[in-house]
């Protein structure tokens, strides 16, 4: 057997293509100023300045700088000594200074020393292999003891006017447990990034701190806050910023809680830093065990928020316009179940021997039958009933709704009510004491949170209670109380759009 050993040193166009990795500008940014964090001198604030301008990105920062050494290895290809820091990887500097623009430079000064170093890295001449692998890092002496590092990029690929703003706002998320701890301050063109306070509803904020209890990892933490918006968001922007060792991985995640705008007043923090990420931080690998684990541990912490999303999200629907509309059907229910014909064998209080109606006072009054032969049509509102409603008055805001079974009045009202995601769609009381019946219509319930239309949905559950009621009441066959339903639904709809019209 022989065996012949070879050289894999990669091609000189692998610096170039590391530039090729997607990121987006602040993401590319970013790496840099991870860099930054990682130099900061301990009981010193890191101040970053950035500047932007269509020709050149900077990056200046006053951390403990680079020697000579270091700097050699901040420029090797995956080598990194970083462990548990956020350069961990030893591909950030590259990648993103070439995915910004065709041509860097860097300057560093080491704490300590009166050197300054400096490299520039043109992907034109080094497209040429003259040097292959080899970089010559130039030495200065410097006047100062002053430690800083600047990373300046030329040649920009990207760049748009809104660049600077769009990259202070990213900043401002992505760092800001540094930036809420004082440990860094940032600036972009001159201006500060600054915390974004989100409107919560009060009383929502809830810090949390989970332990976990199994595999291998058995003691790390998850960590942060959550909360409910004040307004939701239509647009997505609703979940959590995921942080690790204080960076922000993604934006606007929905780990644990999927994606529904039932939910989309959620916002917080998670903090996971025992969780895995890809090289370039853009996101977590969620296949790994860690992933896994943290998902589980958050869907148990998380039940209770959902619920209530969702129950301010059945809130948000009744408008102002809901409910007015709601009260016109309201009324013509009332008209129509006192009225109509059909419904005088559960709403009158009949005799049954001589099988005349008696009022709320136990008179006797005309027959069922004679009282039916009134009705213009069969199954309708009685015609001198129906021609006076065809002339709407102004509505009585003391008006009550009521509803007459077996000869009794019964004042009904209806609730949208929050009654749990696995409970009925809607519920009612009966109280024959108190001759009151209450209607409610769960929102909770899944077809409730996906309905384009909450009040008719509302007028169904108050026609299916009415109708339970009666049946229950006065007895029957359950299968008649769709029958019922759907009469009242049918007349009432008839009586609104005369209403209307």
């Amino acid at each position: 057997m022989s065996k012949k050993t070879f050289d894999i040193t990669p091609d000189i166009s692998l610096m170039i293509k590391l530039g090729k990795s997607g990121y987006s500008s602040p993401q590319a940014i970013a790496e840099l100023v991870d860099n930054s964090i990682d130099a900061r001198i301990d009981g010193l604030t890191l101040n970053l300045n950035i500047k932007i301008d269509k020709n050149v990105i900077s990056i200046a920062d006053n951390g403990s700088g680079m020697s000579q050494k270091e700097l050699h290895g901040a420029l090797t290809l995956a080598r990194s000594k970083k462990k548990g820091m956020l350069g961990e990887f030893g591909l950030g500097l590259k990648t993103a200074c070439n995915s910004l623009g065709s041509r860097f430079e860097i300057i560093t000064s080491p704490k300590g020393d009166n050197k300054q170093y400096k490299i520039i890295f043109d992907q034109e001449e080094w497209s040429k292999g003259k040097n292959n692998w080899n970089i010559d890092i130039e030495s200065l002496k410097s006047s100062t003891d002053d430690h800083f590092t600047i990373v300046k990029v030329e040649n920009l690929v990207r760049y748009w006017p809104q660049l600077a703003e769009g990259l202070r706002k990213d900043l401002e998320r992505r760092f800001a447990p540094f930036i809420k701890k004082g440990e860094i301050v940032i600036k972009v063109n001159g201006k500060n990034c600054k915390l974004k306070e989100y409107e919560l509803i009060e009383d929502s904020r809830k810090e949390f701190e989970i332990e976990i209890e199994e595999g291998g990892m058995k003691g790390k933490k998850i960590f942060g806050w959550y909360g409910l918006l004040k307004e939701g968001s239509n647009k997505g922007l609703y979940g959590f910023h995921t942080y690790r060792r204080g960076r922000m991985i993604t934006t606007y995640d929905k780990i644990a809680i999927g994606e529904h705008p039932t939910i989309s007043r959620i916002i917080g923090e998670i903090n996971l830093d025992f969780v895995d990420v890809t090289h370039n931080k853009k996101e977590f690998i969620k296949e790994s065990e860690g992933y896994s684990i943290a998902e589980k541990y958050l869907e148990k912490e998380f039940k209770d928020l959902l619920k209530e999303a969702r129950r301010k999200s059945g809130q948000d629907k009744i408008t102002k316009n809901v409910e007015n509309e709601l009260d016109v059907w309201k009324d013509k229910i009332s008209q129509v179940v006192n009225n109509a014909s059909d419904l005088k064998c559960y709403t009158a209080q009949i005799d049954p021997k001589t099988g005349m109606i008696k009022s709320d006072e136990g008179e006797e009054t005309e027959s069922l039958a004679e009282k039916r032969d009134l009705g213009e049509n069969k199954g309708g509102v009685d015609a001198k009933d129906t021609d006076r409603q065809r002339v709407p008055k102004k509505k009585n805001e003391n008006r009550k709704n009521t509803i007459k079974v077996k000869g009794k009045t019964f004042e009904f009202e209806h609730l949208f009510y929050s009654l749990g995601y696995e409970s009925a769609w809607k519920s009612y009381e009966f109280d024959k004491k108190s001759k009151k019946i209450i209607i409610y219509t769960n929102t909770d319930f899944p077809a409730y949170l996906a309905t384009k239309d909450p009040v008719f949905y509302a007028v169904i559950h108050i026609a299916e209670a009415i109708s339970e009621i009666m049946i229950y009441e006065v007895g029957g066959e359950l299968s008649d109380i769709q029958d019922i339903k759907e009469t009242i639904l049918r007349l009432s709809a008839k009586l609104k759009s005369q209403y209307e019209d």
